[in-house]
């Protein structure tokens, strides 16, 4: 009983700074300007945040090269120095698309990290995803939330 409760706690834990929201609004104007990158998001960390983005509301609606797009342009992204300009994403064999947004950088205990907006449009629904993520030591971004 125990082991189920710390389970279930880890889980809450580690999915508490995840949200998923679905919506029906408009996807035009996106823009791909970026800043100066300083860092990488090693493809671990970008699928373990697409899948939390995907693979709870639409399973296996993604192709291998949807993915790869998408952890694609949330590299992009979380390396940017600017706030508030999108890195979209298209991939012109299946026809799916999205973006992410990063907010702001902020200093916690001397480390870099930043909140970020994943969007997709799939299945003619825009499907969103926000999460944390932080510089590490290498300069690699790791997606903690």
């Amino acid at each position: 009983m125990k082991l189920r409760s710390a389970l279930c706690l880890l889980t809450a834990t580690l999915l508490g700074g995840c949200s998923i929201a679905s919506g029906a609004n408009g996807v035009g104007g996106w823009g791909s300007s970026f800043g100066d990158p300083r860092g990488s998001v090693s493809g671990t960390e970008a699928s373990a945040a697409i899948s939390v983005l995907v693979n709870n509301e639409f399973g296996e609606a993604l192709e291998p090269s949807d993915r790869r797009a998408a952890e694609q342009a949330q590299d992009r992204a979380l390396r940017a120095r600017g706030v508030g300009v999108s890195v979209a994403w298209q991939n012109d064999r299946t026809g799916r698309s999205g973006r992410v947004l990063p907010g702001p950088v902020y200093s916690v205990n001397e480390t870099e990290c930043r909140e970020f907006t994943h969007e997709m449009v799939l299945q003619g629904r825009v499907l969103q995803a926000r999460g944390t993520a932080c510089e590490m030591d290498r300069g690699d971004w790791k997606v903690i939330g």
